[in-house]
């Protein structure tokens, strides 16, 4: 395990000259420091001195050096990894947009879903159970947000009364076609 090559017999097919110019080249903070790591070992440092020299670990810098004998150059760069598959098929979140945006018109006059209904129509419907709080993030990754008609305060003056308001106002007719003709 702890035999790690140094030296030119450390990627073997790969210069030093090289490594420095993908070094130089290098955008990412996280493969520049491999790349760093590795130039350090080809010149022959130990771990301890790499580890030294670029503030990281022993066992990151074994770690990091392992990986460059395993993959070549390419372990530089981290291995994408797609995460936890999703619970509902991406079939079934089109249709789920689809419902909502029908029925909920249908529901009431804003058209609006609370979480909770949200959420027990996908444990109905997909048998997935869901937290309110994953529903909510579902729901915006799914282009929906929260929206609500703003509230009218129950004292608000309908359009006649503000338009009897207005005419009430001094110099009113001077600021409206009816004063400029």
């Amino acid at each position: 395990m702890w035999g790690l090559p140094t030296g030119e017999r450390f990627l073997p097919k790969m210069e030093l000259s090289k490594l420095k110019s993908l070094y130089s080249a290098e955008q990412k903070a996280k493969p520049k420091i491999r790349l760093l790591c590795a130039i350090h070992r080809k010149k022959g440092e130990s771990i301890d001195e790499i580890a030294e020299e670029t503030n990281l670990k022993r066992r990151t810098v074994h770690s990091i050096l392992h990986r460059f004998c395993e993959r070549g150059i390419e372990a530089k760069d981290s291995i994408k990894q797609d995460g936890r598959p999703s619970f509902l098929t991406i079939r079934q979140r089109k249709s789920l947009v689809r419902y909502l945006e029908e029925r909920g018109l249908l529901r009431n006059d804003g058209g609006l879903w609370t979480t909770k209904e949200v959420k027990e129509y996908i444990r109905k419907r997909y048998d997935v159970n869901y937290t309110s709080v994953h529903v909510w993030e579902l729901l915006q990754a799914l282009g929906l947000s929260m929206q609500k008609p703003r509230p009218k305060h129950y004292k608000h003056p309908n359009k006649e009364n503000i338009d009897k308001f207005k005419k009430k106002l001094p110099g009113w007719y001077a600021i409206t076609e009816r004063g400029a003709s």
